[in-house]
């Protein structure tokens, strides 16, 4: 038989020493919290994941890819939302991790029964209600010892049973039903109480149940035990903040709950629950902190998929293992003895880190692992190379271990991240053409959508470290996702290339008119006035002040740039200090970029319209951006913090300087963060313009109103 006592062997085991690693599923990543960027050539742990086996990927990415190679898990193609590109923020390649697992599912489908969809791994009890109540529904209309009217009345009860947390009275047993009728009421009342979390009356019913004489009632009531006593072991083993303390583990309901599993595998070996009963094992081994048996368990359901006993999840199968056996606190790595497990592992310990609490795994402790991997060779030899190139800083010696003629197609996640580790290698230390030319065959042969999306991704970090600008031009270039494409315009395009752009017949009006926003964003930043005055005048639309994002009125320009940031009409100061409108305002500074007045004008502009053209990203660009991008703008960013220190060093009083002051003094205000830009100013130098505000300025309002400085 399948599954006897020698199944629960390891139930109980002795305490097993610690590895010398500090572990957790995040292990190496202090710095975690990272700009998502289009990078391939890092280990450091990312919000962002790509299609390959990766040190920067989450676990439960590398775990979902080594699952489809399983050929347990089907990774489809997950949705990306249809967006103009000001507003798009996320493509196909790099996905968060579980934008991946929600878009996986089971490649053989498991046995569970009980189960719903939208399976929650912190409260079990919930998961069946739509389920279970599918099932009593079917029980109670195909009974034929139940009368109609009982029939009637037993649905309606259970139909009013929708979430755990309503308040529903235990139902009122007529004397005068069938004895049928009678069972099915009290197993109502047994689901009540369940769902109420009152595990000790729900035992009482469920424990009669389970000895009377109809088979479903009695299966599942034998079932709904360990249940029962499993949500009533969790519950009563929660710490203060909701987290599972092992310290307070009832060993004695622990060990009733293994109990009733056996007693169930007894009565019913070919049940109608044993997939949904032997899943239960997995958390009651989390519960006791029985990390080699939960692994052994866990490896064993990925070693028998056509098993009546197969309850594997793909969509939540990465994040249990996460949390339960990586994210253990005394997470012990010795017992790892799987080249799935080993394999997470490695990847998990060969990631960059400034954290003084984690050590990589070295090159010996690596090798040790080679006879665990003898039936996937290939696996280890990648793991190896990702070794030699991210640990020892051994491109050449990585390439040993590495494919070396180039495949006719990518069959699987571990072939595409051979290739790519290959591609890194090439990026950085062959000539340029070729490298080209081998990620463009990483397009040509792409299989799937992923592939296809990572080859661009390379390509893109390609053409950006080449400065082919042409290539992400027309319709012809071979980058297609718009994130891609919005990280060029926004991130890498000089103003030849936004201007080709804005005027090329084949450029969409999303690209035309993000092109133009940024050239006016970066030329204006750049101080590049006459750029900046030749797109203002050409292919500002005529209309600009209704385009105001998503505020617009206009439901076409709500997707689109907020021109209106540039119709500014000037700004009066004082009545002998007027600034005029923006056109004029840089018409003026072409001809004269050092004019001080023209110059703190524009400061006067920039903070009138906030922060958001006061950096090269202005506040347009949400998502991954290409890594280290080195600026296409020539010039000197404008600083409205550095004109003010201008005018004051100018030693001219005059009303401009007095403004000036009081501007530089407020940068400042209330927090001590220089809000203006530029370098930052000593607290001795904010409270010299302090005094010397009050000293040569005294009857000006601005002098009158400051207080403090900052």
């Amino acid at each position: 038989m399948l599954f006897k006592n020698k199944t629960l062997q390891y139930v109980f085991l002795v305490g097993l020493p610690l590895v010398v690693h500090p572990t957790s599923s995040f292990a190496g990543a202090a710095e975690e919290i990272a700009s998502p960027t289009f990078d391939l050539n890092n280990n450091q742990y990312r919000i962002l994941n790509l299609p390959i086996l990766y040190p920067a990927n989450d676990n439960r990415t590398n775990m979902m890819l080594l699952l489809s190679d399983k050929g347990l898990a089907s990774i489809k193609t997950f949705e990306v939302d249809k967006m103009s590109l000001w507003d798009t923020s996320s493509g196909l390649v790099p996905f968060y991790p579980t934008e991946l697992t929600q878009a996986s599912e089971n490649k053989i489908p498991n046995k569970r029964a009980f189960y719903d969809a939208n399976d929650h791994v912190y409260d079990e009890r919930c998961i069946t209600l739509k389920s279970g109540a599918e099932v009593f529904l079917q029980q109670v209309s195909n009974h034929k010892k139940i009368s109609q009217n009982e029939k009637s009345s037993l649905l309606d009860q259970r139909n009013q049973i929708k979430d755990c947390q309503q308040t529903i009275p235990l139902i009122q047993v007529n004397a005068q039903w069938t004895q049928s009728a009678q069972q099915y009421a009290s197993y109502l009342n047994g689901i009540i109480l369940f769902y109420k979390a009152n595990y000790s009356s729900a035992t009482k019913i469920f424990t009669a149940l389970s000895q009377v004489d109809d088979p479903w009632l009695k299966e599942t009531a034998q079932y709904m035990l360990i249940r029962t006593s499993l949500n009533e072991l969790y519950s009563q083993s929660l710490g203060t903040y909701g987290d599972l303390d092992t310290q307070k583990v009832d060993q004695a309901l622990l060990k009733t709950f293994f109990n009733r599993i056996t007693d169930y595998f007894k009565l019913y070996p070919k049940g109608q629950y044993v997939a949904s009963a032997r899943g239960f094992l997995r958390r009651g081994y989390w519960i006791a902190n029985q990390q080699d048996a939960l692994v052994k368990e866990m490896i064993w359901q990925m070693d028998h998929p056509k098993s009546d006993y197969y309850n594997l999840d793909m969509s939540t199968l990465p994040a249990e293992i996460d949390r339960k056996v990586f994210g253990l606190e005394n997470f012990n790595a010795k017992t790892l003895n799987d080249p799935f497990f080993l394999a997470i592992y490695d990847l998990m310990y060969m990631r960059q880190s400034d954290s003084t609490q984690y050590r990589p795994i070295s090159w010996s402790e690596l090798n040790v692992q080679k006879p665990v991997f003898k039936e996937q060779p290939e696996l280890f030899r990648y793991l190896q190379a990702v070794h030699l190139y991210f640990i020892q800083k051994k491109p050449q010696d990585a390439l040993n271990y590495l494919p070396k003629q180039k495949p006719n197609s990518i069959q699987n996640y571990l072939e595409l991240s051979q290739y790519t580790l290959k591609g890194v290698i090439l990026e950085k230390s062959s000539d340029k053409n070729l490298v080209e030319q081998y990620w463009d065959h990483l397009l040509a042969i792409s299989a799937n959508p992923y592939q296809k999306a990572l080859a661009e991704v390379a390509l893109a970090i390609h053409y950006k470290n080449t400065n082919n600008q042409n290539a992400f031009l027309g319709n012809h270039s071979k980058i297609k996702q718009a994130t891609l494409q919005k990280a060029f315009i926004t991130q890498i395009a000089d103003v030849k290339a936004l201007e080709s752009i804005i005027t090329a017949k084949d450029s969409s009006a999303d690209k035309k008119n993000l092109a133009l926003y940024t050239l006016l964003d970066k030329s204006l930043m750049s101080q590049n006035y006459a750029v900046f005055n030749k797109a203002y005048t050409t292919w500002l639309p005529q209309d600009a002040s209704e385009y105001k994002a998503y505020n617009s009125k206009i439901k076409a320009y709500k997707s689109e740039p907020h021109f209106e940031v540039f119709v500014w009409n000037g700004h009066e100061i004082t009545p002998t200090l007027k600034c005029p409108k923006l056109s004029t305002l840089t018409a003026g500074l072409e001809k004269n970029p050092k004019n001080l007045t023209y110059r703190l004008c524009l400061g006067e502009y920039m903070r009138n319209q906030g922060t958001a053209l006061e950096s090269f990203y202005g506040d347009y660009y949400y998502g991954p951006s290409f890594s280290q991008p080195k600026n296409a703008f020539t010039g000197e960013t404008f600083s409205r913090g550095e004109v003010y220190k201008e005018i004051i060093k100018s030693n001219s009083k005059s009303e401009l300087q007095a403004y000036a002051l009081y501007r530089a003094v407020m940068c400042y205000s209330p927090s001590s963060i220089n809000v203006c830009g530029g370098k930052e100013a000593t607290k001795s130098t904010r409270k010299q313009w302090y005094a010397q505000i009050k000293r040569d300025y005294p009857n000006t309002t601005w002098a009158k109103s400051l207080k403090y400085y900052w």
